[in-house]
Parts: structure tokens; sequence; C-alpha cells
């Protein structure tokens, strides 16, 4: 048996928040492996950063009101 059928095995007796994730970390490895890993976290951290400010831009605009 492939190592692909063996996962795929393993993976269909799980529950659906835990072949999520068996996804995030076979997503992680792929991206670690090509180098992207680090692309991906600024991207993260960049997202993070701009819905602080639609946070604090909805903040202000309450106490406007």
């Amino acid at each position: 048996m492939s190592t692909q059928e063996l996962i795929s095995q393993e993976i269909e007796g799980l529950p659906e928040a835990l072949q999520q994730e068996v996804y995030d970390f076979a997503r992680f490895l792929r991206l670690k492996s090509k180098g992207e890993l680090e692309l991906l976290r600024e991207f993260q951290s960049w997202e993070a950063a701009s819905d602080e400010d639609s946070q604090r831009l909805e903040n202000s605009m309450a106490e406007v009101k």
C-alpha cells in the first residue's frame, strides 16, 4: 500500500475538525518545503494588522456617533 493510500485511510476515520488539522499541517509542510512559509507568515501578519486597523476605524466611527 502506498503512503498516499495509508494517509487517506487514516484520515477517513477522523472527525471533520481533525481532518482540517491534517490538511493545515500538510499545507504547512508543502509551504515549508518550497521556502514559501516565511512569505505566508508575512502575509498573515499584514492581514492581522489590517484587521486591527479596520477595528480601530470602526471604534472611532462609533465614538463619533
